[in-house]
């Protein structure tokens, strides 16, 4: 049996105060619209995440947030991001006990999803998989979860 991926027990990191060196130019908003919710109760819980090693993290987000589902959507818009590579995963804790249900397998009983739809075989996605580059003033991206 293996143990199937990200338990959020968010620890939530802050966005990094920009250094000196970084100038308004660097930053923009970030818009994730993540839809296929098939009901709106319960929570989604969202984290990007800003390194591979953060991503693969079990502990650990470098943004993370419990948002209620609305009209079975969640929308979150982050201002002010750092330009950068990012990846972002959600799920829907439809029972609110702060965890990805899995099934006796440690299949996922609850639904779930990366950005760029990125899914894999056997446990999450990879970094390379989910990642994406951030580098506009504003972007949006899209997320299904299932």
């Amino acid at each position: 049996m293996f143990n199937y991926w990200f338990y959020f027990v968010i620890s939530l990191h802050s966005v990094t105060p920009a250094s000196s060196t970084d100038t308004l130019t660097n930053f923009g908003k970030l818009t994730v619209t993540i839809n296929g919710f098939e009901n709106n109760i319960g929570d989604c819980w969202f984290a990007i995440d800003n390194s591979e090693s953060v991503f693969e993290s079990e502990d650990t987000v470098f943004i993370g947030k419990i948002l209620p589902i609305i009209n079975q959507q969640v929308v979150v818009e982050i201002d002010s991001l750092l330009f950068g590579e990012y990846a972002v995963k959600v799920f829907h804790d439809e029972n609110k006990n702060g965890e990805l249900d899995t099934d006796f397998l440690g299949i996922p009983s609850e639904d779930y999803g990366y950005s760029n739809d990125a899914s894999s075989w056997f446990g999450p996605p990879s970094w390379n998989k989910a990642k994406f580059l951030f580098d506009k003033k504003e972007m949006n991206i899209v997320i299904n979860v299932g």
